[in-house]
Formats: C-alpha cells, structure tokens, sequence
C-alpha cells in the first residue's frame, strides 16, 4: 500500500497562437492601416481602434475586427489566406 501515490503526469496547457488573417491585410485608407496599426492603436477593446473602427474600412471582404489578431479576429487554428503570394521564382536566361 503506498500512503503518498505519485500524480499522475499533466499536459501543459496547448498554445493557442492566432495569425492575423488574411496575411498582408490593411483597410480601405491604405496599407499603413494595417494589423499592426490597429493593434497598438487598441489601447481598450470597446474604445480604441478596434472598437472604434474594426467594423469599418473593410478591405479585401474583411474588416479588422475580423483580420486582426490583436481586435480578437485572424487564424487560431493555423489556416490563413495570403494576399500577395510570393511569386514562383523563374530561371536564369541562358548565356550564349
């Protein structure tokens, strides 16, 4: 009989990690309102940017409020779509 039995082993807690998505999203005024604008303009979720303006300015079919990971939009699960792919690189000319 063990008077102190050893606990069972526990899992750490899985990291969630979001992505703001779709990557390289800025709103309708131009690319400098983008993902980063808004998250350290958000200084209160209710009254900075995001509350303020992530409904707004939709750009490529989405808002902030549904891009950015910062106004509790983007990709938690990992899937996210790229606006401007890198394009494929191409050969070098032959030299002759």
């Amino acid at each position: 009989t063990t008077l102190f039995p050893t606990p069972a082993p526990t899992s750490a807690a899985p990291t969630i990690t979001c992505t703001d998505n779709p990557v390289g999203w800025y709103d309708s005024w131009g690319d400098y309102f983008d993902c980063a604008y808004y998250s350290r303009n958000d200084y209160d979720a209710s009254t900075g940017t995001c509350g303020s303006n992530g409904d707004s300015f939709e750009n490529f079919n989405t808002t902030a409020n549904q891009a950015c990971c910062g106004c509790g939009g983007g990709s938690k699960d990992g899937t996210v779509t790229t606006l401007f792919p890198t394009p494929a690189p191409t050969s070098a000319a032959p030299t002759i």
